[in-house]
């Protein structure tokens, strides 16, 4: 990838900090699938969930409609209710948290790692003593019944958190693990893929990550019962799916939910599963090219590789001090929106929405890091089918617009 010369215009073309890339092969699979007269959750969908699990080397893969849906079902399966509470990070998307209050219960927040922007062990821990008390090896919101149930680490733009620091915490407490690895697809920690480390993994397959069925997610699991369940309850609690009846007779076990894929979705997701490391080396030159032309712009900080095994790469996300760039994180996205290239921010912290700040009293001050991360940060285009030339009109952009 080479650098453009600094006179040259802008884009012509919009360029979208995120779009899916689907081969001819995956258009094919989906149209064969449409004329097959099977287009919900059947045979693709058992194959998307067999070719995911050899993919990650896990024991159970259940496929579900979207991460936000397999959230929901994992804290189900665990019993989560009014009377619980569960500990995730500050620095998520809503859909981690919201899963939570479905029960009406209470999240409980940590602040994140200045560099990575993840919880650490240190901030689960701070949290556990400010917010939680222990009553015989059990974790309780203080003044509050409210039973802590689960942990929800999220690994975020694809970085991962310290799983064994954190599951050593679950268990002291006798806690459950319940990952959001929407960003995560494919990260490894130490010697193993994400989805293999706690009691259970959700996955996204939005539009926008490692690889898409539109809509759609994956929830991994190592507990067969819990594996059971979550297949029964994400299609209404009945006990057998159509595909594997011999007839039509079936039973309702439980109170289930509409939460199934359908098997359009997971032709795409097989077929996008195949191209899955391709992505991720792409996507991994992309990052390593910012890296290498942005280093000595500043006051600007860069994402670093994951310390703790490999980074997805799932997003690109710089920070920018306002005592020493040119100029503020607002300022670069509207630059940079002028010259035709799109950026995001990942993500208002939890405690800054509106409803969640009136219903459960977050204080700022209890999140120094997180604050300080969503005054500076800011993700720039990073997406598989980025060619050479959108990469360099990124590098271009950025560089002219803070160091000219």
């Amino acid at each position: 990838m080479s650098h453009k010369n600094m006179n040259q215009q802008i884009r012509k073309n919009f360029l979208p900090f995120a779009l899916p890339s689907i081969s001819e092969d995956a258009i094919d699979s989906v149209t064969e699938v449409l004329r097959s007269g099977w287009i919900t959750s059947g045979p693709k969908v058992k194959q998307f969930e067999a070719d995911f699990s050899q993919f990650l080397g896990c024991d159970h893969s259940i496929a579900v409609s979207s991460a936000t849906a397999g959230l929901h079902l994992a804290l189900e399966a665990i019993g989560m209710d009014k009377n619980s509470a569960a500990i995730t990070s500050s620095v998520t998307f809503t859909a981690t948290t919201e899963a939570i209050c479905y029960f009406q219960a209470e999240p409980i927040l940590t602040d994140v790692d200045p560099l990575s922007n993840n919880m650490t062990v240190a901030t689960l821990e701070a949290s556990i003593e400010k917010f939680c008390t222990v009553r015989s090896r059990k974790l309780y919101l203080k003044n509050s019944k409210k039973l802590v149930k689960a942990i929800l680490p999220v690994h975020i733009a694809g970085s991962s958190c310290d799983m064994e620091g954190i599951i050593s915490v679950a268990k002291k407490y006798n806690l459950y693990v319940i990952e959001d690895a929407a960003h995560a697809f494919p990260a490894v920690y130490k010697d193993k893929l994400i989805g293999n480390w706690g009691d259970f993994t959700v996955f996204s397959f939005y539009a926008t990550k490692g690889i898409t069925t539109g809509e759609g997610g994956m929830v991994t699991t190592k507990h067969g019962n819990f594996a059971d369940r979550i297949r029964r309850t994400r299609l209404h609690g009945i006990n057998k799916i159509a595909y594997d009846r011999p007839s039509w007779y079936y039973e309702v076990t439980d109170a289930g939910f509409k939460y199934n894929m359908t098997d359009i979705s997971a032709a795409l997701g097989i077929s996008q599963l195949k191209d899955a490391n391709f992505f991720w080396d792409r996507r991994r030159a992309i990052a390593k090219a910012y890296a290498n032309a942005f280093c000595n712009i500043p006051g600007m900080k860069l994402p670093q590789e994951d310390k703790n095994g490999i980074h997805s790469w799932h997003l690109y996300r710089i920070e920018l001090d306002p005592n020493h760039a040119k100029m503020g994180r607002d300022s670069l996205a509207e630059e940079l929106k002028d010259r035709n290239i799109g950026s995001s921010l990942h993500f208002i912290p939890i405690f800054e929405h509106p409803y969640y700040r009136k219903k459960f009293q977050y204080d700022r001050e209890d999140f120094p890091a997180a604050c300080k991360m969503y005054d500076r940060c800011l993700s720039l285009p990073l997406f598989a089918g980025m060619n050479d030339d959108d990469v360099d009109d990124v590098i271009y952009a950025v560089k002219n617009i803070l160091e000219n």
